[in-house]
């Protein structure tokens, strides 16, 4: 019978062990996802600060892969507003998810160290193994 409780409990520690590295993960992503965001916003704040210093009877041209098209300087503006707009929609739910997650991966430490206090064989066999140090 004690051989399978430790089971189990090895069980549930490899679940909650892939749970944590899988939103520790997801989380990663996100903060790459604001970062992008950030750098596109700033992006867009240099390329507004450049075209609004130039007259608006000035043809511009606007990079559509490795080809350009020439567009007015005041459609490329509302592009880049358009820009900043989405992108600060992605902040926000990326951010958002990311506080999620954060209550999600300590919910999954707790859990994991109320199993190995209730558990000392698997804590004992854990260390056997090389899982925990």
């Amino acid at each position: 019978m004690a051989a399978s409780e430790e089971s189990d409990a090895m069980k549930q520690f490899k679940e909650l062990q892939s749970k944590y590295i899988e939103t520790t993960q997801r989380n990663k992503r996100l903060k790459d996802i604001v970062l992008k965001s950030k750098q596109d916003i700033h992006r867009a704040a240099l390329t507004g600060t450049e075209l609004s210093n130039l007259p608006e009877d000035i043809p511009c041209y606007e990079p559509v892969g490795r080809s350009f098209i020439r567009e007015p300087v005041a459609t490329i503006m509302s592009k880049l507003q358009d820009t900043v707009k989405k992108a600060g929609e992605e902040i926000e739910k990326a951010e958002g998810q990311s506080v999620h997650l954060q209550k999600v991966l300590n919910e999954t430490e707790t859990n994991i160290r109320e199993l190995l206090a209730a558990n000392p064989g698997l804590q004992e066999e854990l260390m056997k193994n090389g899982y925990v140090q």
